[in-house]
């Protein structure tokens, strides 16, 4: 019984095998570097993840404009794993040649093909370009440091003496490692995306660095994105260069003129190896000399176009390709209920500017806070994505009104043009729910009805005083001295009055004055709170304090009530007054984290975090708006 649950076991394992190979999706590719010189030795590997049919089934191109040096050196192998009780295996062989070009020029390898199962497959071809450094240009014939070392030791006969060797510090020439600082283009509109891109170009492989200063983006808004270490080959100056990507950002300048980028600056090590004759044959002394170079990319500056004259009214910055969707508000509703209109933009460009389209509502319609929902994703090839803005609103009067369209316009950068983009007109019935004024028609009888009851009450109280009683009552008392005294005491109440209205105003003056000038004061004061409670463990007082102290700061330095404040007004009052894209977003990011880790799980570490980049924002920001 044993040795039969034995085999099934191992006829079960053989056919699992068999139909995970069996059904398998067969893949036959060839790999090569797109870039090569004259003078480089270089792989091209096909690899199929199947077996082949046979040894002899793979069909090689002839390789015309190479030479075949090596090959094919054939490496197989397999692979199976368990994981989670699922069986997964793998195969793969690869075919690899080593050749050198004959000829500089762009050269096409055709496609190779092998055999699996009974089925022919076959790679794509390959393109590949071969620059002729030696006639590249007149400096170009002096070969680089690390090469000049390779081909002295080459040329140098048997039988003579050999010269000095070469210093690691000299082995690595000047034009063997540097850095450039990209950018995708250098004359743009103000918001429009720029992809700024660090370069390290080297021959003598990637280096130990040791310290690197990043380019300053002063009046760009700036998103890193996280593509460094991409590795690929390129050509500069009729050299082949092994470049790796340090940094790439999106940038979008927030102001027209001339805006210059500095230069980033960078400490490497690139590690040499020396060998020093120790007199014996057998032996010699292997150095690894660490050879340091200060690397610094020039400066770029980007010309930042004006705007077209004569925009749109409804135009607020918005720079790329949008459209826009919109949900309509309910056409039926009870007076005192709630209702919404919603909008999508949708679209690439500097979707993190855009704002809110103005909505105009009736006079007795009550809105609240738009609320935002932001979908935007940034990529090598800007901002894309959409933003959901809801405006819900509170009718308060009765009758039928109308609600004009929302206009959102922006700057069309392939027709360099102002396009507008419109809801609907809605037309909204409001019903009265018995508490409420009636509107339109309705309003109009209603205050007749109101004159007609004051007119009659008017001709009620008239027969109560007599023409006689008057006629008396003017000759006794006007032109009397209780008449005067009562005139003197009116204008006197009436100076009196007018001198505290002028005092009352003066203070709220000051009151206001005196608030803007100590915005930071009381900012300090509740981040100390927020540190004390940050101290003692409490996060949701800690939370709370920094919200109090961010909001509260915008308030009182800028003198807008919290009740209209948002961050999209807290971005746009920054902007206005000077403050850089990178710090009113890091103080908008602020309020967000705060927001949000005021109920979630957090550290200290975390807290200490949001603490010291609030105090850092509104130093740089009391630093930027004087009052």
């Amino acid at each position: 019984m044993k040795r039969i649950f034995i085999l099934r076991t191992a006829l079960l394992f053989i056919a699992l095998l068999s139909s995970v190979q069996l059904w398998a999706q067969v893949t036959f590719k060839a790999e090569a570097p797109l870039l090569v010189s004259t003078t480089e030795r270089f792989q091209v590997r096909f690899s199929v993840n199947q077996e082949p049919d046979g040894d002899n089934t793979l069909n090689v191109p002839s390789f015309e404009g190479f030479q075949v040096i090596a090959g094919p050196a054939i490496a197989t192998g397999r692979e199976i794993q368990w994981i989670n009780g699922h069986q997964t295996t793998s195969y793969s062989r690869t075919y690899t040649y080593v050749l050198i070009p004959q000829t500089a020029g762009k050269h096409k390898i055709d496609p190779a093909s092998i055999s699996v199962d009974g089925k022919t497959y076959k790679t794509k071809p390959l393109l590949i370009e071969v620059i002729d450094e030696s006639s590249a240009s007149a400096n170009a014939n002096k070969p680089s440091g690390a090469q000049q070392q390779q081909q002295q030791q080459q040329q140098q006969p048997a039988h003579t003496t050999k010269p000095k060797a070469q210093s690691a510090e000299e082995s690595v020439g000047r034009d063997d490692i540097f850095i450039t600082l990209n950018v995708s283009d250098k004359s743009v509109y103000k918001g429009e995306a720029v992809r700024v891109t660090l370069m390290l170009y080297t021959r003598v492989g990637y280096p130990e660095i040791e310290s690197f200063n990043m380019p300053t983006f002063n009046d760009f808004w700036t998103q890193e994105l996280h593509a460094r270490g991409e590795q690929s080959r390129a050509e500069y100056n009729g050299k082949i260069y092994d470049t790796y990507k340090l940094t790439e950002h999106i940038i979008a300048p927030q102001r027209t003129g001339k805006i210059t980028i500095s230069a980033a600056e960078l400490n490497v090590g690139v590690p040499v190896v020396t060998h020093t004759n120790t007199g014996s044959i057998f032996h010699s002394s292997r150095h690894v000399n660490l050879v340091r170079r200060a690397l610094r990319s020039a400066p770029v500056t980007i010309n930042v176009k004006e705007f077209p004259a004569n925009a749109p009214a409804s135009f607020n910055g918005a720079v790329g390709t949008f459209s826009m969707s919109s949900v309509a508000p309910e056409t039926q509703m009870s007076a005192n209920s709630s209702n919404e209109i919603k909008i999508t933009i949708s679209g690439s460009g500097n979707l993190k500017f855009v704002t809110a389209p103005k909505l105009s509502l009736p006079e007795s319609f009550e809105i609240y806070d738009t609320k935002v929902v932001d979908n935007v994703r940034t990529s090598a090839a800007g901002s894309s994505g959409s933003i959901t803005y809801t405006y819900p609103f509170v009718a308060r009067a009765a009758g039928e009104f109308v609600i004009e369209p929302l206009v959102f316009t922006y700057f069309d950068l392939a027709s360099e043009q102002y396009k507008s983009l419109s809801t609907e007109r809605y037309v909204i019935t409001v019903k009265d729910d018995g508490s409420t004024v009636v509107n339109s028609a309705d309003s109009s009888r209603g205050y007749a009805e109101y004159g007609g009851r004051m007119k009659q009450l008017d001709k009620d109280i008239r027969f109560i005083h007599t023409n006689k009683l008057a006629t008396r009552t003017s000759s006794i008392f006007v032109l009397s001295p209780a008449y005067w005294l009562v005139m003197v005491v009116i204008i006197a109440l009436f100076v009196v009055a007018y001198h505290l209205l002028r005092k009352r105003i003066r203070q709220n003056r000051n009151v206001v004055a005196r608030r803007m000038r100590q915005a930071d004061k009381v900012a300090v004061q509740r981040l100390r709170l927020a540190e004390r409670s940050m101290h003692e463990g409490n996060r949701h007082a800690f939370y709370e304090e920094m919200l109090r102290a961010m909001w509260g700061y915008i308030s009182d330095k800028f003198n807008i009530p919290l009740s209209n404040l948002t961050k999209e007004t807290i971005r746009e009052e920054l902007y206005r007054r000077g403050v850089s894209a990178a710090d009113a977003e890091q103080f908008c990011q602020i309020i967000s984290r705060s927001d949000e880790a005021q109920y979630a799980p957090s550290t200290e570490s975390d807290m200490g975090e949001v603490y010291a980049d609030a105090v850092s924002v509104i130093s740089k920001i009391e630093s930027i708006v004087k009052r």
